[in-house]
């Protein structure tokens, strides 16, 4: 059970809570990343790729969330490093998460539509497959960069710095 904190809480004990939370929502955020790139490298992904760009951007989302809790943990040029990575990755995804969504909701309104009327919703998703399609190059750009990077290596290292302990 993660510690109760107080406006009066030991400086210890937030940086405990601290390196707990960011570490369980960076990695809530990551365990997604592989199922995501998977269903990026084609048009049409699974539903199980589906669900792993959904709940990676909603960790992601969860991420900045605790980073912006426990900011005052981190030096103000780490932090800025952290949170601009973390917010670029949480666009790239929020983009291609949202075409999906409207691409699904236009598909269940026309199944229900007489054919003649369905034509026209059809055109507009496949011009939001189109935008998908360059979404999703960035979004893969996205994810190389990070890899790139090395950041799962950099956010646990600034993490440790932090919070003063490795994982």
């Amino acid at each position: 059970m993660p510690p109760t904190l107080s406006p009066s809480a030991d400086p210890v004990l937030f940086r405990d809570a601290a390196r707990e939370t960011l570490r369980s929502a960076f990695d809530k955020m990551m365990k997604n990343a592989d199922n995501t790139r998977a269903g990026l490298e084609k048009r049409e992904p699974t539903p199980s790729e589906v669900v792993a760009l959904h709940d990676m951007r909603v960790g992601s989302r969860r991420l900045r969330a605790a980073l912006s809790v426990f900011a005052r943990v981190f030096t103000k040029s780490d932090y800025r490093g952290i949170e601009q990575e973390v917010a670029a990755i949480t666009g790239a995804l929020s983009a291609v998460r949202d075409l999906d969504t409207q691409r699904e909701t236009l598909a269940a309104i026309s199944a229900g539509m007489p054919e003649n009327e369905a034509y026209g919703v059809e055109r507009l998703r496949k011009r939001l497959a189109k935008q998908r399609d360059r979404e999703r190059e960035t979004l893969l750009k996205a994810l190389s960069k990070l890899d790139k990077s090395r950041f799962e290596k950099r956010f646990a290292q600034t993490l440790a710095r932090a919070t003063g302990k490795a994982r």
